[in-house]
């Protein structure tokens, strides 16, 4: 039997990260989490390719060894708290680059039914979630995710806010989001999915995705079951519905679309109206701005959630003067406008 090929730097440390989130993880860890995944795309897609490896093996949350391990490693002094970590590490990494070989060995190989579970994020709130079937989910700001049990159909609702999937392939279970009356139907693909009051959007980063919208039931045969329009989007193109009629299909830019996920928001000359409305959705903190400057073209990158420094960019550009409190922030026109 040939060595198995060794993992790469950074595939290593997504196995030690891994290993750590499979037991409970401090604040401060998870901060610490989320700074290496933010800091480099390849990163992110490590960590991803490390939980798919995990998902398929369906290898229990509990495994002995890991709890084991985990177990000596809170019971240790911190010098050879790390030792053991390496060595759950290794069992994860010995695991990811077999995996082949232990799901046969084993008898894991086999489609895992969706659980009944819900998902939240409170404002300001990103959360993500790996299914067990091996993809990936990140939960945006004030978000509702439900998983059902749905037979052959890994089946999701997204009841509100906005979530970025990474589609594990399987051909024979198709992966289906439904929101807002519509769904979205997937094999194996990355793409974005935005349910506001009055608005629906998905985006699509790469693969391709259906859309399907049941039509108006027809006033002549009531009885009738509605027939359903679908659409079927490419890479880079974002579909838009403001009501059961209305839609669109377009070009985006689908960089743009998802850099909430990294914590951050960029405009590209975008009314101000539309900026403060997509800030106002990351915190509890109101921001009224001045009818006048709804339209006056914004370009930057923000934090999203950090009200105080949105603001005072705006201050400082002479953009906006400012009135703020703990709860409420005005925007007016500044006194060099008038």
């Amino acid at each position: 039997m040939s060595a198995a090929p060794e993992l790469s730097p950074v595939k290593q440390e997504a196995v030690a990260w891994f290993t750590r989130t499979r037991g409970a993880m401090t604040e401060a860890q998870t901060r610490e989490l989320d700074s290496w995944l933010a800091a480099d795309e390849a990163h992110a897609e490590a960590f991803e390719a490390v939980a798919r490896a995990w998902a398929r093996m369906e290898l229990p949350r509990e495994a002995p060894e890991l709890l084991e391990l985990r177990a000596r490693a809170l019971n240790t002094a911190p010098a050879r708290r790390v030792v053991i970590w390496r060595m759950a590490a290794g069992i994860a990494a010995a695991a990811v680059l077999g995996a082949g070989t232990f799901a046969v060995q084993s008898g894991l190989v086999g489609y895992r039914e969706f659980p009944n579970q819900t998902f939240r994020t409170e404002v300001g709130q990103r959360s993500t979630v790996t299914l067990p079937d091996g993809s990936v989910v990140t939960l945006n700001t004030d978000t509702v995710l439900r998983t059902r049990a749905d037979g052959e159909r890994r089946l999701l609702y997204l009841d509100k806010g906005q979530a970025y999937f990474k589609v594990a392939h399987d051909r024979t279970h198709p992966f289906v989001v439904s929101a807002a009356g519509r769904t979205v139907t997937a094999l194996g693909t990355a793409f974005d999915v935005r349910v506001e009051q009055g608005r629906f959007a998905v985006t699509l980063v790469e693969g391709k995705v259906k859309v399907e919208t049941p039509s108006p039931r027809p006033a002549a045969s009531p009885e009738k079951a509605p027939p359903v329009q679908d659409v079927e989007l490419v890479a880079g193109n974002q579909f838009t519905a403001l009501d059961d009629t209305r839609w669109s299909v377009s070009r985006a830019d689908t960089a743009r679309e998802t850099t909430w996920l990294t914590g951050w928001l960029t405009f590209q000359n975008q009314p101000l109206g539309e900026v403060v409305a997509e800030f106002s959705r990351y915190s509890d903190r109101k921001i009224i701005l001045a009818p006048e400057l709804a339209d006056r073209p914004i370009t930057g990158r923000f934090k999203a959630g950090d009200v105080d420094a949105f603001v005072r960019a705006l201050a400082e550009y002479d953009v906006a003067r400012l009135e703020s409190d703990r709860e409420v922030v005005r925007l007016t026109t500044p006194a060099t406008q008038m």
